[in-house]
């Protein structure tokens, strides 16, 4: 013969998921995503800039590149935060749904509910903390203008690599195109350093 619990509520107590980290600890390691996003995105305009545009360098050009950047980055997570808010209410059990658990799978599938809210309720706090570091940082013209040199001299550094990695199997070179081939890379090493030197 079977025998089936009592209808009585299951109270037994879950075990609670782990306190969430320290929430301005959680947005620094955001912002420090953010930044690192804003540096491959500027890279990436003034790259665009320079190989199909053919502009040259301009500080100021780079600058708004990075500005933009910033709005669109921002506008992105704000868009995120919101999301994840609309989601942490959505996930929430109602009252109802929590009064009424009876059963041990219906109180688990409270407390995945409660658990499910606050972690998207957690994530979406974080968004908008970076977001607010952001909007911090883009009416900083410093950062903003440190911004894009620190995309440019990436930029430079992977030209410079790209430059330096073979493409092709070595070929033997007489002595003077091994002077050439050594002569343009000084070249282009000492335009490097002419420019580092103007900013």
């Amino acid at each position: 013969m079977r025998y089936w619990s009592a209808s009585a509520p299951a109270t037994a107590t879950r075990p609670r998921p782990e306190a969430p980290r320290d929430l301005a600890l959680q947005i620094d390691e955001g912002y420090l995503v953010a930044l690192s996003a804003l540096r491959m995105s500027v890279k990436n305009g003034i790259i665009m800039r320079i190989l199909r545009d053919g502009a040259p360098w301009n500080e100021q050009a780079a600058s708004e590149l990075a500005r933009r950047a910033i709005d669109t980055l921002v506008a992105e997570l704000s868009e995120t935060a919101v999301r994840l808010s609309n989601d942490s209410v959505i996930a929430a059990p109602t009252a109802r749904q929590s009064r009424g658990a009876r059963s041990r799978r219906d109180v688990a599938r409270v407390g995945h509910g409660h658990d499910e809210s606050e972690r998207l309720g957690a994530r979406s706090r974080v968004m908008r903390g970076v977001v607010d570091r952001l909007a911090e940082a883009r009416d900083d013209t410093g950062f903003v203008l440190n911004l894009a040199l620190r995309a440019r001299d990436d930029t430079l550094g992977e030209l410079m690599q790209a430059r330096l990695t073979p493409r092709v199997q070595p070929q033997l070179l007489s002595e003077e195109e091994q002077r050439e081939a050594i002569e343009g890379v000084k070249a282009d090493l000492q335009l490097l350093i002419d420019e580092r030197a103007d900013y």
